[in-house]
């Protein structure tokens, strides 16, 4: 197979969006067999190509070696294209049915299968310059979505976001170029790319690295950068959910993998101890999180400051630069997509459901919605990290990175945030189980539909499973793991 066949996956859904752009796509069944229809076609094209591949580049367009359209399948892209593609997947299925009272379905599918060509765009880009492209597209074919609503808030919130987003994103252009003035190669590759005359400006290496790590550090929503994130709540669930589990913050986290093990390498970011220095504010991130959590009574806005705590987890196995560190970062990206993902789910069904949408509105909802609530229980206490959920397994690793590089006070942090979790999550299920007055609004059991119950229900049986049996995913990630440091 021809090495241009890795285009399939980025390309695809882009140009289905532009085509069906020009098609009216009125009635609800053409809309929805077009959203399915690309989505499940593009996951298929993309198990083939990376079966038949498993490895392979093309260069789509070059002028010279900084303006470069570089795609390349490697270990990480493999991980990260699967994990979105596969989110996808049970995302569309749930926005069909959620959509409707949100209203404007065709302009939403034609933005959401755009942004999956985009973020596979991410996901097998060979060099900065391509990851720099599609990660500001990313933030063009994301901003309709948040502003879907067109209500005052939506745009306010849509303002702000294209602010952080172009802000981070002129950080990470500053580096590329100052990067290119020393190191003309920015090709991904295992341990970095850096050359001996690059290796000689270790203070220009610290100040190109932290630049990119913040610039990057904005999609992830690190502290305080953050602010962008609870904002873009206001849009429809399908799109809050992608935007926690995959779309927009772990692009941020896959763009940070990339940079710091694929171009400057681990080696060379311990000898300019930056990683000491971003683990400050990553420890920041991860218990300022949990505290704004605390404190939120909107449902959505709860997972959003939930959101900013854990992607500080997986950014802390990044810098601590060690095996276990980083497995539990890889293991985090994934467990934590697949759980808040869910999370996302069960509050969307609650609130198109019942309309409600605050913790202290939904007392004994548990009794109207005992699946759905039983399946945010099971998420949220994988979240905590307990046993036998995919939580415990990424947030044990991300222990042991903590001890193996001798920062106990690192795992001590890890474990306040986890309490802090229980102490954000908890309360909803018991508000949700143990009302204390009964409520007659609640007595009838009133499931979501089935189309949004399904993708609920298959979630959380994923969340266990990854925790009962995490051996075939912890196989893969230590061998990438192995291969970058």
């Amino acid at each position: 197979m021809s090495n241009a066949f890795v285009l399939f996956p980025v390309l695809f859904p882009v140009i289905a969006a532009i085509i069906a752009a020009f098609f009216k796509l009125e009635k609800a069944k053409w809309r929805n067999i077009f959203a399915i229809s690309v989505v499940i076609i593009n996951f298929i094209a993309l198990i083939y190509i990376l079966n038949v591949e498993k490895s392979g580049s093309f260069h789509l367009w070059t002028i010279n070696r900084f303006l470069d359209i570089y795609f390349k399948i490697d270990e990480l892209s493999i991980f990260f294209s699967l994990l979105a593609g596969t989110l996808w997947i049970f995302t569309t299925y749930y926005a069909i049915e959620y959509m409707k009272h949100e209203g404007r379905e065709k302009i939403f599918f034609i933005f959401f299968v755009f942004t999956l060509g985009i973020t596979m765009g991410i996901a097998f880009s060979g060099n900065l310059f391509t990851l720099y492209i599609f990660y500001e597209l990313l933030t063009l074919a994301t901003f309709p979505l948040v502003i879907h609503s067109g209500t005052k808030e939506a745009l306010d919130s849509g303002k702000k976001y294209l602010i952080y987003s172009f802000g981070g994103a002129t950080l990470v252009l500053l580096g590329m170029i100052l990067l290119f003035n020393i190191n003309s190669n920015m090709d991904f590759a295992a341990q970095g790319v850096l050359s001996a005359a690059a290796l000689q400006r270790p203070q220009w290496i610290s100040v190109i690295y932290v630049l990119m790590f913040l610039g990057f550090g904005v999609k992830a929503a690190v502290v305080p950068f953050h602010a962008w994130l609870p904002g873009a709540m206001v849009a429809p669930t399908p799109v809050s959910s992608l935007l926690h589990a995959v779309a927009v913050v772990k692009s941020g986290i896959f763009a940070i993998i990339r940079v710091t093990y694929f171009v400057f390498g681990a080696e060379m970011i311990r000898a300019t101890h930056d990683h000491i220095y971003l683990s400050i504010l990553i420890v920041i991130t991860i218990l300022l999180g949990s505290l704004l959590a605390l404190n939120q009574g909107n449902l959505k806005k709860r997972l959003a400051y939930s959101t900013i705590s854990q992607l500080g987890y997986i950014l802390l196995g990044v810098v601590l630069l060690n095996e276990n560190a980083l497995m539990g970062a890889m293991l985090h990206l994934l467990n934590h997509a697949v759980i808040k993902i869910t999370l996302f789910f069960c509050v969307g069904a609650i609130c198109f459901t019942t309309g409600k949408k605050n913790i202290s509105d939904i007392k004994g909802i548990g009794k109207k919605m005992p699946i759905t609530m039983w399946c945010f229980s099971i998420a949220a206490i994988s979240l905590v990290g307990i046993p036998p959920t995919n939580g415990s397994v990424s947030k044990w690793y991300l222990a042991l990175g903590g001890l193996n590089a001798n920062k106990i006070l690192f795992v001590v942090i890890l474990l306040v945030s986890a309490f802090l979790t229980a102490a954000y999550l908890l309360p909803i299920i018991i508000t949700a189980f143990f009302p204390g007055e009964e409520s007659a609004e609640y007595q009838q059991k009133t499931e979501p539909p089935l189309k949004m119950l399904i993708p609920i229900v298959m979630l959380t049986a994923i969340v266990v499973i990854l925790g009962v049996f995490p051996n075939f995913i912890l196989n893969y990630v230590e061998k990438m793991v192995r291969a970058v440091i």
